[in-house]
């Protein structure tokens, strides 16, 4: 009886180990990372994005630095606004005006030479990728995506549009982070194959019809652009974003060797390259008099969404004004705005730890700021800072 018993045991702990061994197989790199997670999974080192796919390319003159009597913002404002920046953890504070850096400053890890990650600020890549393949002919915003996506050809999800993407309705399920290795949002940022995983997200509700920023969305964006280009997609951006703007170093976080770039999160740059593709939207996609992104696009993608006032495509608005700006229509999760902007065209890339790289084209004005989160941050309090404490140049 008891060896009856010691084998049953013994054949359930071999299945187990057979089962748990096909588990780890089907994807490797998930568990590695799942096995080994960061000390502090929101703000993982660079030696956690590994694999990654490393820009390097020659850079031109990055903006000048504003001579101390040509400043034309208010120098006792750029200093308050690097104290306020300190104060609530910030690691970069970057302003460009009328085409001169105002101010240049860095606390805790920060530092011009340093590749810093702008965590969901990687979301708006997304749109300037989809704006230069619409201008290059590859897509329309009205494409279905399973003319892409083969596998979801004849699917639902099938018919969702590029559109419904960039906006963030695309009516997928959107799984909340959560503990376990089985969960879908862990599953989609540490996995070895993110074009597996979001093939594995299904259709919630008609699409369009509800926002709700998700990563799955944004990595969906880059496997359409990828397929309808024809190349990988790190190459597309080199070639057709990152050469033309004179931007040099870079590192996006890759599923796998050989695999796929990640355009949900985590693109590294230096904190010049961040100002650059802000001057590049804050110049209409032209950059020194070539016409990077197509004509009228970045007004398209500043546009508001009809499920959301204060998001466009794949890029934030500062307009309507809201208390608490939400991510989404069924969480609960806000960034705490304390006043309404001073302008009405501010536009921001933004990500996890409040980093963002405001855009205020009236103002000729890019605002970067990186760094961690903290409570008292006010995300209206830079740029209503520094519009305010514009003034004339002395000469």
């Amino acid at each position: 009886m008891l060896k009856s018993i010691s084998y049953a045991v013994g054949g359930l702990a071999l299945c187990f180990i057979i089962a748990a061994g096909f588990e780890y197989a089907s994807d490797p790199e998930f568990w590695q990372r799942y096995l080994n997670p960061p000390a502090d999974p929101m703000e993982p080192g660079p030696d956690f994005y590994q694999p990654e796919f490393t820009l390097d390319a020659p850079s031109t003159p990055f903006f000048p630095t504003a001579k101390p009597n040509a400043l034309t913002i208010d120098s006792e404002v750029l200093d308050a606004a690097a104290d306020w920046t300190g104060q609530t953890s910030g690691s970069a504070l970057l302003v460009l005006h009328r085409g001169e850096i105002q101010i240049e400053r860095y606390w805790q890890d920060g530092g011009a030479d340093e590749l810093m990650t702008g965590r969901s600020m990687t979301k708006t890549l997304n749109a300037l990728l989809a704006g230069a393949a619409i201008g290059d002919g590859f897509l329309t915003l009205n494409d279905r995506i399973g003319d892409y996506i083969t596998e979801w050809d004849e699917a639902p999800q099938g018919d969702i549009t590029l559109r419904d993407l960039l906006r963030h309705a695309s009516g997928l399920e959107n799984p909340p982070l959560g503990p376990g290795a089985w969960n879908r949002f862990t599953r989609s940022a540490w996995t070895g194959d993110v074009v597996m995983v979001a093939l594995e997200h299904a259709m919630e509700r008609e699409p369009g019809s509800m926002f709700d920023i998700g990563n799955v969305t944004s990595q969906l964006v880059g496997i359409v652009v990828e397929q309808a280009v024809g190349k990988p997609l790190q190459d597309y951006f080199l070639e057709r974003i990152w050469q033309p703007i004179g931007a040099d170093r870079g590192s996006f976080f890759m599923d796998r060797d050989g695999g796929m770039i990640h355009v949900d999160c985590c693109f590294r740059t230096t904190p010049h390259n961040w100002v650059r593709l802000g001057a590049l939207v804050l110049n209409d996609g032209v950059w020194s008099g070539t016409r990077i992104l197509p004509e009228g696009w970045v007004e398209t993608m500043s546009t508001p969404s009809p499920r959301n006032a204060n998001y466009g495509m794949h890029i934030w608005l500062g307009e309507e004004f809201v208390e608490s700006r939400p991510y989404s229509e069924v969480r609960s999760f806000g960034v705490p705005h304390k006043a309404p902007f001073v302008r009405d065209d501010v536009v921001f890339f933004e990500g996890g730890g409040y980093r963002t790289l405001y855009i205020i084209p009236s103002e000729k004005m890019v605002i970067l700021r990186l760094g961690k989160r903290h409570p008292d941050w006010d995300a209206s309090y830079l740029p209503n800072t520094l519009i305010n404490g514009i003034v004339e140049a002395k000469n």
